[in-house]
């Protein structure tokens, strides 16, 4: 098969989909793998790399050629003329976020396989790294934006000897929240985490039961009552597939300590909170609206490439080399996790929570494979 490795446009993004590592694994199973110019440099892997690994390197225009496209994110408005029937497009794709390029891959008939729904017993393996990196992250910016000359309320997140530290409340109980807890809690900060699922509760209870954590109930009440003590808040809600309702509302904003800071890891899925209605970027990664500094970057672990790539390529490789070996139909009729994965097949939207987000016709898997 014929496989591109493609540099992504989107602002700030470094990341890319294979490390030479990956290209090596794929051209010694018998594919050719070619390599948009410089696709590895913001990660830190150079042309020669690749080279030695066995990939070409060639321009943009070639490399989406290929029948298996592997990218970090979405494809943004200027490759949609790349596609072409029967293609498939691999990445982080967060599709309920973008119904414009669902309606284009409906459209030509391309096929897109989505990373971060791809479920192994029920937990979602290939974006557990890049939840990790997101919720790590967060807490860092929270600390980052306080400072007095972003606008924040000019407080030490982790506070000093004799001054107590901040206040962070994390919105979601999955592997974001939990890492978003642990870096909090290891400067000394108060965490309080609101999380739906019971046995989800007692877990998180039992892991931070000798720290200065709260586990609550996440329901209207506590929301609109914690969300006022947050120093920074974290919002992690991601719904597999589909945009989460925005749960956050703008009158509990409104409520927040002026110069708080609100850090929505998962925006690039459409977000939890009213008061962010688009997303921002890396190079222009914050707003404030009630007095609140709003950090809403879609592509938070794109700040940390070498780390994020090598995580995600990983993650990554046995599916890509199923999928190229096998053909795509063979490599999902024998793998589960990868169907979790299948958001479009041959323009066909397949996944019932993309189709009911963004308001498209649904086809059941089974009636297309």
């Amino acid at each position: 098969m014929k496989i591109g490795v493609i540099k992504d446009p989107k602002q700030g993004e470094a990341r890319v989909g294979m490390t030479p590592e990956n290209v090596k694994i794929l051209v010694e199973a018998g594919n050719e793998v070619l390599v948009d110019d410089n696709a590895g440099a913001g990660s830190g892997f150079t042309n020669e790399q690749y080279i030695e690994a066995g990939g070409k390197i060639v321009d943009t225009d070639t490399a989406w050629t290929a029948e298996l496209i592997v990218k970090v994110k979405e494809p943004m408005e200027s490759e949609y003329h790349y596609f072409k029937k029967g293609q498939i497009i691999w990445g982080f794709l967060h599709l309920a976020a973008n119904k414009a390029c669902v309606e284009k891959m409906m459209e030509v008939g391309v096929t897109a396989l989505s990373g971060e729904n791809i479920s192994i017993n029920g937990v979602l393996e290939l974006l557990k790294p890049m939840s990790a990196i997101a919720g790590r992250r967060a807490v860092n910016l929270g600390q980052y934006y306080l400072e007095k000359q972003h606008g924040g309320e000019g407080i030490l997140l982790p506070g000093i000897d004799g001054v107590e530290a901040g206040t962070v409340v994390i919105l979601g109980g999955g592997n974001a929240a939990e890492n978003s807890a642990d870096m909090a809690v290891g400067i000394g900060c108060h965490v309080i985490i609101l999380e739906v699922n019971e046995s989800r509760i007692k877990q998180l209870q039992e892991r931070y039961k000798d720290h200065n954590v709260d586990v609550l109930v996440s329901n209207t009440e506590n929301l609109e009552e914690k969300i006022k003590e947050a120093d920074v808040f974290i919002s992690t809600v991601l719904i597999p597939g589909a945009k989460p309702p925005k749960l956050v509302k703008e009158y509990m904003v409104e409520s927040m300590k002026p110069g708080s800071v609100i850090v929505d890891i998962a925006i690039d899925q459409g977000g939890t909170v009213e008061t962010i209605d688009k997303p921002t970027n890396h190079a222009d990664p914050v707003f404030t609206k009630h007095g609140v500094i709003h950090y809403a970057v879609p592509n938070m672990p794109g700040a940390t490439p070498r780390t994020a790539t090598i995580a995600l390529a990983k993650g990554n490789i046995s599916f890509l080399k199923d999928v190229s070996v096998k053909g795509l139909e063979a490599a999902l009729k024998s793998d589960e996790s990868l169907v979790s994965g299948l958001s479009v097949y041959n323009g066909k939207v397949v996944s019932k929570a993309l189709a009911d987000s963004i308001d498209v016709t649904y086809t059941e898997v089974g009636d297309v494979l």
